[in-house]
């Protein structure tokens, strides 16, 4: 029985420095990506930028991109603005105040996930969110509420399009479908930083029923490191906007609730006292 042991002991050690040796190697293969990946970059973007016969219009396709982008994202913000007031009857600028950590955090790491902590502690210090909504809404909503991905990936598609000489595919049907793919890839993209460069090729070859990379898919490679950042910012605001709405009607109704409960304490205490006289 003691040997038996014994083995088995000395099995799952072997097992466990298996396991170990097998990460150092993965880490080490990991930190070869990284130190690779801004050669890598400058070497597509370098090849795509060899291929243009007009490098003035190609740079300027690149300016109208980000432009887009950030006209989308700024007037997505201003929405939540407008509905954190309309719906709240206050403003919401106070409430945003405490939320510029989490947007610093978030611009900086580009990752949702890695912002949850610190966007629940700066709406419950905001004191507007109690604690059980906050630890609810923020973590689902760095999952699933992506919508800085949904605005950018029809974009990023039809500048692939446009850029590829397919401008005359685009229509209807393509801006519907191409909005119907962001919306829902978007709520499965992983809260990780250029996780949507994935679903932005998986779109524009599903909509122009192309395949492989796109030509000028190395331009969006260039600016991502931006945009993504950006993506993230109003990702994590958005999960805060969504936090201080739940709040409020979560208290809106718990004052109803009150309201119901007292009106008819009244009513009893009116019936009671009609019975007695």
């Amino acid at each position: 029985g003691g040997g038996g042991g014994g083995g088995g002991g000395a099995r799952e050690r072997r097992l466990l420095t298996l396991f170990r040796e097998v990460e150092e190697v993965l880490l080490v293969l990991v930190g070869w990506l990284l130190r690779l990946t801004p050669a890598a970059v400058l070497s597509l973007v370098a090849n795509a930028l060899g291929q243009q016969a007009d490098l003035g219009a190609a740079l300027a396709n690149v300016g109208l991109l980000l432009c887009a982008t950030a006209v989308g994202f700024s007037l997505h913000a201003a929405a939540y603005l407008l509905l954190l007031a309309l719906v709240t009857r206050e403003s919401p600028l106070p409430f945003l105040r405490h939320v510029v950590p989490a947007q610093v955090v978030a611009f900086a790491t580009a990752s949702s996930a890695a912002t949850v902590p610190v966007t629940t502690r700066c709406v419950l210090e905001s004191g507007q969110v109690p604690p059980h909504i906050s630890r609810f809404v923020i973590p689902l909503g760095a999952t699933l509420n992506m919508d800085g991905g949904a605005l950018y990936f029809p974009v990023a598609t039809v500048f692939l399009a446009v850029t590829a000489g397919l401008a005359d595919q685009l229509s209807v049907a393509s801006y519907a479908m191409l909005l119907l793919i962001a919306t829902l890839g978007s709520a499965g993209a992983a809260p990780v930083p250029s996780a949507g460069l994935v679903l932005i090729v998986t779109a524009y070859n599903t909509v122009f029923s192309a395949s492989g990379i796109p030509p000028t898919f190395s331009f969006l490679l260039a600016v991502d490191w931006l945009l993504d950042r950006l993506r993230t910012t109003l990702n994590v605001t958005g999960d805060a906007a969504v936090a201080r709405l739940v709040a409020h009607y979560e208290a809106a109704e718990a004052a109803s609730a009150r309201e119901r409960r007292a009106r008819c304490g009244r009513e009893l205490g009116g019936m009671e006292a009609g019975r007695i006289g």
